[in-house]
């Protein structure tokens, strides 16, 4: 192909790419170029216009050129770098395309992890003391520092020093007189400080002895301690002195309405139940009890004394609520006990009776 062929084909490629670029981003129409008008004026003029005949008295004018051709016009610097500059702006639009839909491709889009939601409450217990065994080595330390006798003050000094931290002083503050004992510890509740450091409740019994030969007395009592501890290395540890504080009173309670009172078959079956009852103390209470009933012995030492209440409550079905009020005869004394008797029918062959299937406390 000619060389000026050829650069008229790429010139017209890239007019016509223009002109479809310029319809995509909605741009005006290109204005025509200067001599395009010229070139459209010598394509008229290249039409022959007749000649008049000779002898008309007119002096021939000279005829026209054929054709005109194309009006060159050289093409100024600025717009020769802007026609570059959109024609590198196009390839790399379409570069950008291509590599971002070969990436995807190959790369897909990972959704975002999860963000983490920070839980206030589990980062403060990171620095909790463990509950039970704060509540073990509590309990332990306060038998100890509870327990005291001027006869052996180093029996209680050496006790102490296996749950005090190093350093501390096993006397904690006692003078080294006086006789206590000790009979139960119950720990309670633990109360966080931060720190890994905490205050455990410890309920303890104890005995005070007063008075020598026959005036001696032995007065018990429950006593309220906050043992403070800390998490140490390996193992909680008591940090220092505990402290007395004060054990709870009594709080009111209005107990529910009871149900109403079935009395035909309270009276039905007071005997069934005062019969169980006395086999119950005696410990043959299979023998008294429905079939496949799980009741636990009473132990030795137990005796019935009286029933003194049984009310069944109202309702239907082979299986009733009703409740015993009783007296035990324990330990030379009596005591009276309230319970929760479930009763089931029991049927065999034509006849059926009421049993004791279960018994526990009564809840008010």
């Amino acid at each position: 192909m000619p060389l000026c062929a050829e650069v008229g084909y790429w010139e017209l490629a890239e007019e016509y790419g223009m002109s479809a670029l310029r319809k995509m981003l909605n741009l005006p129409p290109k204005e025509p170029k200067g001599g395009d008008e010229g070139n459209t004026a010598a394509e008229d003029a290249s039409v022959e216009t007749p000649l008049p005949e000779a002898g008309e008295g007119r002096a021939t004018p000279s005829r026209a050129p054929a054709a005109l051709g194309w009006a060159e016009e050289e093409e100024s610097s600025g717009r020769s770098a802007a026609r570059k500059a959109g024609r590198v702006a196009i390839w790399l639009v379409i570069g950008l395309a291509a590599f971002t839909g070969v990436r995807t491709w190959i790369f897909p889009t990972k959704p975002p992890a999860p963000v983490e939601q920070a839980d206030p409450q589990a980062e403060a217990r990171k620095n909790n003391v463990p509950e039970a065994e704060a509540q073990q080595v509590a309990a332990r330390f306060a038998r100890s520092y509870m327990n005291w006798n001027a006869a052996d003050p180093d029996s209680r000094a050496k006790e102490l020093e296996a749950d005090l931290a190093k350093g501390v002083d096993p006397k904690l503050g006692w003078n080294g007189a006086g006789v206590q004992l000790v009979a139960q510890t119950i720990p309670g509740t633990v109360t966080q400080v931060g720190g890994k450091r905490a205050r455990v409740r410890v309920d303890v019994r104890v005995s005070v002895v007063t008075g020598s030969g026959k005036n001696q007395r032995t007065a018990t009592s429950w006593r309220g301690l906050e043992v403070p501890v800390a998490q140490g290395k390996g193992r909680v540890v008591v940090t220092g002195q505990p402290a007395m504080v004060g054990m709870p009173t009594a709080a009111d309670y209005k107990a529910p309405d009871g149900p109403e009172a079935d009395s035909q078959l309270s009276g039905l079956t007071r005997d069934t139940v005062k019969d169980f009852l006395k086999s119950w103390a005696a410990g043959s209470e299979d023998q008294a009890a429905a079939p496949g009933a799980d009741i636990q012995p009473l132990g030795l030492g137990l005796s019935l004394d009286t029933l003194d209440s049984w009310v069944v409550d109202a309702g239907s079905g082979d299986k009733r609520l009703g409740t015993a009020t009783v007296r035990w005869k324990l330990g030379g004394a009596q005591i009276q006990q309230t319970y929760q008797i479930t009763l089931t029918k029991v049927s065999a062959s034509s006849a059926s009776r009421w049993q004791v299937e279960a018994v526990t406390a009564k809840t008010a």
